[in-house]
């Protein structure tokens, strides 16, 4: 007898292992099971039939097999690294450290083991031992995602973002088309607030595996963050339509249905999810913001108390607890302060003592505190307009005018900065002048500098007069209707109501027209029921992505073309400024308009990564008009020699003479002249780009990115374009060459670079106390 059964269960081992290997899983674990019937300590039996659970989601069941194996074959490394897997899924994190320890001391290169050590570390709050685990297994396994991936999050604990980034980067790489490290990189990135990034690392998992529920959920909520409603909407039921009862994507779509004013399907959607997860937090406090929003501020109040109730530390609670019961005609502070109380950083707390201090007479207060909270939250409209309010109640006009423009410039639809607007205008006694529109032709160069110079002395109205066109290329571009001539029947827009009206916007055939007529174009999305762009395909990705309200014709489309219905009005983008921005209040204040393709960016910030440190400086070296073209290489020596920046070619042609010719700048491929979707995305990618008046500049400042714009002034050769909020305009001294701005730029370059080395000098300590960390 003694013998017999061990040749049995080695039989019936190896039959197993076939079943088990044609993934016969069932039929093998029958095998393994009759195996431990017979020899209930027999180790490959009880491993291989843990892996069969594990597999199947029962780690539980997993973990006891794997300690059956383990306690009968202490010296097999494998299986207490598979049993601290198990005990990991188990929720068990201390008991899975013992187990990988118990492997490393049998085999103390094993990167996964190591890895299983420091995920339990890291857990367990000891980010030391993490650290050091993680970058074990980096050097046993150099190309092991897990252990990059590990890494990096460690790296995020410690608030060390960029190296974070940098190591799920890499563990992308070596996944390759693994959508497990998108979808790490992609999280990692909306921690970071970094949405751009985010959203395309989602959508790049999600082309690797299209039915991962929990990226279409993050993807929705980077979306809904960035104001992309539609979108957003569209990612959350696809997560829905997976799995219906996702809590967290039905109570998100509930709160973007909230937002853009559908109440009763918000409503559907929260009861529903508080059907499916009565206890969901954020849920019962979103529920309760949607019966205020219908004025049942009564049930709203429950839902609030509901949620203070399963969380008295919730800070949002208790503000809308506040702002319901403010509906209802009761005390509302006491609510606030003590939602302030649990988080002093809350800006809509803030918020709402400071409106609730202005109302009753002490307005210094609340100046304090709405400022206090736009500096928390300087995107909130709202706030913004707010403080604007209380500012100008205090009596400090240019203050308050100043926070009119910007809330108007994140919301042009607010009335309440408009009105604020209104009364300093009053108070001051400014009286707009008188506006005529310039008829449709040919503006002679004289004409358009003096626009030029008058805008730059703030005389809007004259300005935008002179201004409505440029030289050589003052046509839109031709938009074709449904019938010949159609366009011409349309009448022209002259700042009229554009309630209940569509609006066609033609614009003109050069791009860098296009770049800076955009600015205006979100006030007419505001104004009009329905907006038509009509434009060329080179730049239709990118009003797309600015303006996804307004619909996109592609001029030359007949599909398009025969599916327009006839708008209203029409108006050329050029004559919008004159119309839009009549008075100083009206002019936009944020640093861009348009966006650049995520995906893009980052395939150049990759690129520009590899060029090294530094500021990273487009520049230019001369223009097309007679005075720019002056511009030598060794005219440009002084900025060349600037330490610490790393400088970009995006001239058309490189300057031909002087030493540095050939070699000044840092090497592009010529791939992206002539796109414009690549040349946003390669400026989005700099920190300032220098430059003559031309369309690459105009597009550089709509992306948000410092333009420093050298050339002559107007009446002399005017500068195309007037300076806006990210371009600086550098004249030569009356008299004086065009070289002469060289050394100017040069200087400030030093004082950039310098300030830059002070940042990085600054955050050396730390990065010293991690190096000692490792």
């Amino acid at each position: 007898m003694s013998g017999h059964p061990t040749r049995h269960t080695d039989s019936l081992l190896r039959k197993a292992v076939q079943h088990h290997k044609a993934g016969q899983t069932e039929r093998a674990a029958r095998f393994y099971r009759e195996i431990l019937r017979l020899d209930p300590g027999h180790g490959d039996a009880a491993h291989l039939l843990g892996r069969i659970a594990h597999q199947d989601g029962r780690p539980q069941t997993a973990a006891a097999l794997f300690t059956t194996a383990a306690r009968g074959n202490a010296t097999v490394a494998p299986y207490h690294l598979a049993l601290g897997l198990a005990q990991w899924d188990s929720g068990n994190p201390r008991a899975a450290a013992a187990s990988a320890r118990r492997t490393l001391t049998l085999c103390p290169d094993d990167a996964d083991a190591l890895c299983l050590l420091g995920a339990a570390a890291g857990r367990l709050g000891d980010r030391r031992t993490a650290l050091r685990c993680f970058h074990a297994a980096v050097r046993a396994a150099p190309r092991l995602p897990e252990a990059r991936t590990g890494l990096g999050r460690v790296w995020e604990r410690l608030g060390r973002p960029e190296a974070a980034l940098g190591c799920y980067r890499a563990a992308t790489r070596l996944r390759g088309c693994d959508a497990d490290g998108w979808r790490a990189l992609a999280d990692a990135f909306r921690r970071l607030n970094r949405p751009l990034e985010a959203a395309s690392a989602y959508q790049e998992a999600l082309r690797l595996r299209l039915d991962w529920v929990a990226v279409w959920a993050g993807l929705g909520s980077v979306w809904h963050a960035m104001g992309l409603t539609t979108g957003a909407q569209e990612a959350y039921t696809q997560a829905l339509r997976r799995d219906p009862t996702h809590a967290d994507a039905r109570n998100n779509l509930g709160l973007l249905r909230l937002g853009v004013g559908q109440d009763a399907a918000a409503l559907r959607s929260l009861t529903t999810t508080l059907t499916l997860a009565p206890q969901h937090g954020p849920a019962l406090v979103n529920q309760g913001l949607a019966e205020a929003s219908v004025g049942r501020f009564d049930a709203a109040v429950a839902w609030h108390r509901r949620a203070i109730a399963l969380d008295p530390n919730q800070s949002e609670a208790w503000n809308n607890l506040g702002v319901a019961r403010k509906g209802l005609g009761q005390a509302a502070t006491a609510c606030w302060k003590r939602a302030l109380a649990l988080n002093p950083a809350f800006a809509d707390a803030l918020g709402n003592l400071g409106v609730e201090a202005t109302a009753g007479g002490r307005a210094g207060d609340g100046v304090r505190l709405l400022r206090r909270a736009s500096r928390l939250m300087p995107e909130h409209a709202p706030l913004r307009a707010a403080c604007a309010r209380a500012l100008c109640d205090a009596g400090r006009l240019l203050a308050a005018a100043e926070h009119s423009r910007k809330a108007l410039a994140l919301v042009p639809s607010l009335i309440s900065p408009r009105q604020t607007l209104a009364v300093i205008e009053a108070r001051l006694g400014v009286v707009a002048p008188k506006r005529g529109l310039m008829a449709m032709g040919v503006a002679p160069p004289a004409e358009f500098s003096r626009g030029i110079l008058a805008l730059d002395r703030a005389a809007l109205a004259p300005g935008w007069d002179d201004c409505l066109h440029r030289p050589d290329h003052t046509h839109p571009v031709p938009a074709r209707m449904s019938g010949p001539g159609a366009l011409a029947a349309i009448p022209e827009w002259g700042g009229e109501t554009l309630a209940g009206k569509r609006l066609i916007i033609t614009t003109p055939s050069e791009a860098c027209d296009v770049f800076s007529a955009a600015a205006c174009w979100p006030d007419a999305l505001t104004l009009a029921e329905r907006v038509d762009i009509r434009c060329t395909s080179e730049v239709a990705g990118l009003l797309a992505r600015a303006m996804p309200r307004a619909v996109i014709r592609i001029v030359g489309d007949p599909d398009a073309d025969e599916n327009l219905d006839m708008p209203t009005v029409q108006s050329s983008a050029a004559a919008l400024p004159d119309r839009l921005r009549g008075r100083l209040g009206r002019l936009p204040v944020r640093a861009s308009w348009l966006y650049a393709d995520a995906g893009r960016m980052m395939d150049w910030r990759d690129r520009l990564d590899r060029l090294g440190g530094g500021l990273r400086v487009g520049v230019i070296q001369r223009g097309t008009g007679e005075r720019t073209r002056a511009l030598s290489a060794i005219d440009w020596e002084p900025v060349l020699r600037v330490p610490g920046l790393v400088f970009l070619d995006l001239s058309d042609e490189r300057v031909g003479d002087g030493p540095r010719a050939a070699s000044w700048a840092a090497p592009l491929s010529d791939g992206w002249r002539g796109d414009v979707e690549e040349t946003a995305a390669l400026l989005s990618c700099l920190d300032l780009v220098i430059a003559p008046p031309r369309s690459l500049a105009e597009l550089a400042a709509a992306l948000g990115v410092p333009v420093w714009c050298y050339g002559v002034r107007a009446g002399d050769g005017a500068l195309p374009f007037p300076v806006g909020a990210m371009v600086r305009a550098i004249h030569p001294a009356p008299g004086q060459a065009l070289a002469s701005v060289v050394p100017r730029i040069a200087t400030d370059l030093r004082r950039l670079a310098r300030l830059n080395r002070a940042d990085d000098a600054a955050a050396m300590p730390r990065d010293a106390a991690q190096r000692r960390l490792n």
